[in-house]
């Protein structure tokens, strides 16, 4: 049975080692698998971890308590 692109169902696909895993990827939509299995996402920053940091101190109340 072959194997189709989770995005356009496609079966025209390729199934390619990356980091010991077959990962799918498709030759009709270009959408590749092997990016949800990336090392290093520096693309993907939580909106989270972004809030966290500021260059400035805090203002108000708590910016004296500890």
């Amino acid at each position: 049975m072959p194997k189709k692109c989770p995005k356009c169902k496609s079966e025209n696909i390729e199934l390619v080692n990356y980091l010991d895993i077959k990962a799918t990827k498709c030759n009709d939509c270009s959408y590749d698998e092997r990016k949800q299995y990336e090392v290093y996402p520096e693309d993907k920053v939580s909106q989270k971890a972004k809030g966290k940091y500021t260059p400035y101190k805090t203002g108000g109340r708590g910016r004296t308590r500890k």
